[in-house]
């Protein structure tokens, strides 16, 4: 059976660590995704400001103690990118490119990132003009098009899969050299006529005039243009509004605003560290923060 977690964190620094380790120790099953590459905290040379280190500690030491402490008490370790949520039933999905992701609780423990992603050239200019992040929210759209999905993953395939519903052409674009989804949803990709994968793909420009047109890639190191009237991006380019504005009040520079409980608007989710509305980013408050997160989940897991 596919595994429901009490508590799914999405960030591996201190706010997440320090709630993965309040969560773990109170024997809740605990999953906390980590994105590629490193935070914050990693780029410090030297913490001589967080508490029991008399003589300084680098950041990626203090990085590593945190994790390696929070893993004493079983809580599980993915590396994915945030790619989305499903926030309102009981049992919530987190979505990434290594997969969908069930839990009863959410902790938002991103940092500051993903306020200022980078985009792809073109993706800002043709949003809701052929670029979308949901197929099957823009899906019915695409009847008798040719459409392209850019990413990896399970919810990549899935999507995918919803499409040929509708298009004329799907059109999946792999960002790595292998597909990693699953035997069934391969098998149901590839015995459709509409659907053609391709495989080690970066996406560099979404080119058009009113809407989508062409998209340029590098493919296998060579340059190459396609058709396409849409554009499916799962590639982790949202931006904090585009992320969670849907679900979660946002300050005028995209940092989620809670309440002192890092509860968000809807229930079962919270927000705690730099992704959170504040003047002082530190990382100190950023495991007072995760701290404050892990206990109200706790109380919450133990009333239900």
């Amino acid at each position: 059976m596919e595994k429901i977690y009490d508590v799914i964190i999405i960030g591996g620094g201190p706010a997440g660590l320090t709630a993965g380790l309040y969560t773990g120790r109170s024997r809740l099953s605990t999953l906390i995704i980590e994105r590629e590459g490193k935070g914050s905290l990693y780029m410090a040379h030297q913490v001589d400001n967080y508490p029991g280190f008399p003589e300084g500690i680098t950041g990626v030491e203090l990085n590593r103690r945190m994790r390696e402490q929070t893993k004493r008490f079983g809580v599980e370790f993915v590396e994915g990118t945030l790619l989305g949520f499903d926030p309102y039933e009981a049992i919530k999905v987190v979505k990434t490119d290594a997969g969908n992701f069930k839990g009863k609780n959410i902790i938002v423990a991103t940092g500051t990132g993903k306020s200022f992603v980078k985009k792809i050239k073109g993706e800002q200019e043709f949003l809701g003009k052929g670029v979308s992040y949901c197929a099957t929210c823009d899906g019915a759209f695409t009847k008798f098009m040719t459409v392209s999905l850019i990413g990896q993953g399970e919810e990549l395939a899935e999507e995918a899969l919803f499409l040929t519903k509708f298009s004329k052409h799907i059109r999946v674009m792999v960002t790595e050299d292998e597909f990693k989804c699953s035997k069934e949803s391969y098998e149901a990709l590839t015995s459709s006529e509409k659907v053609e994968i391709i495989t080690g793909v970066k996406l560099l420009e979404i080119k058009g005039k009113d809407y989508v047109e062409e998209l340029v890639v590098e493919e296998k190191g060579e340059e190459k243009v396609y058709k396409s009237d849409f554009a499916f991006l799962y590639l982790g380019t949202k931006n904090n509004t585009e992320m969670y504005g849907e679900f979660a009040k946002l300050d005028k520079e995209g940092y989620i605003v809670t309440g002192a409980d890092m509860k968000m608007n809807v229930e079962g989710m919270y927000a705690a560290g730099d992704i959170r509305s504040g003047v002082i980013k530190q990382v100190t408050v950023a495991t007072a923060e995760g701290t404050i997160a892990a206990l109200e989940v706790i109380k919450r897991v133990l009333k239900k």
